[in-house]
């Protein structure tokens, strides 16, 4: 009997501690609202999204960028702009990922040309799509030379208040390597609303 009730407590004690190790690991794994970025990385917030972006990139004042962005980064070389992130929130009415995406997917269709458009999980919530788009440079001042690659991305989704979100991220292939822009993409965050 002592064997058997001394078996049982190991055997919980094992247990528990296995369980102890699984949430720390989960916990290492996530991108908690307080983890600082990856190094060579910062941070544009927005009340309710983050996403993060390589420091050579420089974060636009509210004088700055358009109108319509909560927040955006751009990229600059020699007069050109080579890439751009927005957060736009609030993005329509819909209060749905998947209605907001399409209404997203009408800006691109007319100049690039559609590589992907589905369901994406975005950490923070359930409700996310996402867009993969591609065009080439126009070489028009302060745009990337004409004929290079362009890869985008419109990462899509719903806030903690339920209102509609839109991440725009767009780069020439000399400025982010299709791997870099991944790297990006991932980054983006929904955060409680400060």
């Amino acid at each position: 009997m002592r064997t058997r009730e001394r078996g049982l407590r190991w055997g919980a004690a094992v247990l528990g501690g296995a369980a102890a190790t699984m949430l720390l690991l989960a916990g290492c794994g996530g991108q908690s609202e307080g983890e600082a970025p990856a190094q060579g990385y910062e941070r544009l917030k927005s009340p309710g999204v983050t996403v993060d972006f390589p420091a050579e990139w420089k974060a636009q004042s509210e004088a700055e960028r358009p109108e319509a962005a909560d927040a955006a980064a751009v990229l600059e070389r020699d007069g050109r702009q080579l890439g751009k992130i927005s957060v736009v929130l609030k993005y329509d009415d819909s209060r749905d990922a998947e209605r907001a995406a399409a209404s997203a997917l009408g800006d691109h269709e007319l100049q690039s040309k559609i590589e992907k458009f589905k369901d994406y999980s975005v950490n923070g919530t359930d409700d996310g799509q996402r867009i993969n788009y591609s065009f080439e440079g126009t070489g028009a001042a302060g745009a990337p030379p004409k004929g290079e690659s362009v890869n985008g991305v419109d990462v899509v989704g719903t806030d903690k208040s339920g209102e509609t979100f839109l991440v725009r991220i767009n780069a020439a292939e000399s400025a982010l390597s299709p791997d870099e822009l991944e790297k990006v993409v991932e980054t983006v965050k929904v955060v409680d609303t400060e």
